[in-house]
């Protein structure tokens, strides 16, 4: 029902003008037999980065033609106004918590909402070093082709990460399995004295299947961001050159290169 929703209301805004897609032109990219995916990016990039500035929380006064239902009491699904894939989902928190805390069991019971269907991808990205451009919690999800999956099982990557493997969604085990990820890679962060626990950059990429989580180093390589969805094996540039700067120097290099090198 989520995703069907979803369907209907990017139709709408679509055709509205109210969605702003950040890619113009999607296609695959083969290299050392895989098919990585590229996309373009277009002029609404320009937008999305303009609004960033305004300091308004998109989560808590948001666009009412965005929603699409609520998860339960405390969190809310949302369109992402600037998808990178049609449709593109937001599950948030409907309190302000902030994005670089520990994810709670509550977030995983909210995500895992979305994930219905064998090619729905969840990613998460804590903190604006693993690439979050918000501060307010939120879980992404969107339906797409995974062109890492089989390195991502094979578990022979070259960045620190780990991977679990299950053959159903139970978010209490999802729970239990991120916590033990945070202490064996040592993702708490001690040097910010407060009351609040915070975690050290880190994606977390979630399927029916897997959950494959990736502490960061870098959002970053020359001209080029890196966020959660990017280790799925999806890139976007801003024109050939810029494409063909990454292919020089490597997609997976790129992505070992934001994380940790075993």
């Amino acid at each position: 029902m989520l995703w069907e929703k979803a369907d209907i209301t990017t139709k709408q805004t679509l055709e509205s003008g109210k969605l702003l897609p950040i890619v113009a032109i999607s296609d695959t990219v083969e290299q050392n037999g895989i098919q990585y995916f590229n996309c373009f990016s277009s002029e609404n990039l320009k937008k999305k980065k303009a609004l960033k500035k305004t300091n308004t929380d998109p989560f808590i006064t948001y666009d009412q033609d965005m929603f699409i239902e609520n998860i339960d009491d405390d969190y809310i699904c949302l369109l992402n106004k600037f998808p990178i894939i049609t449709p593109h989902l937001l599950i948030c928190s409907k309190e302000y918590i902030f994005q670089a805390k520990p994810l709670k069991l509550a977030d995983f019971k909210a995500w895992i909402q979305g994930i219905t269907e064998p090619n729905v991808l969840g990613f998460f990205n804590s903190g604006p070093v693993a690439g979050s451009s918000q501060t307010h919690r939120h879980m992404q999800l969107v339906r797409t082709e995974i062109p890492l999956e089989e390195k991502i099982l094979e578990g022979n990557l070259p960045f620190k990460h780990r991977i679990f493997l299950f053959s159903e969604l139970n978010p209490e085990q999802l729970y239990q399995d991120y916590l033990t990820t945070l202490k064996e890679l040592e993702l708490f962060d001690f040097s910010i004295k407060d009351s609040e626990q915070t975690c050290k950059p880190y994606n977390i990429l979630l399927t029916q299947r897997w959950m494959f989580i990736i502490p960061r180093e870098k959002n970053q390589i020359g001209d080029i961001f890196a966020h959660g969805i990017n280790y799925s094996g999806r890139f976007l540039t801003s024109d050939k050159s810029e494409l063909k700067w990454l292919q020089e120097y490597g997609f997976l290099k790129f992505l070992t290169d934001c994380g940790y090198k075993k």
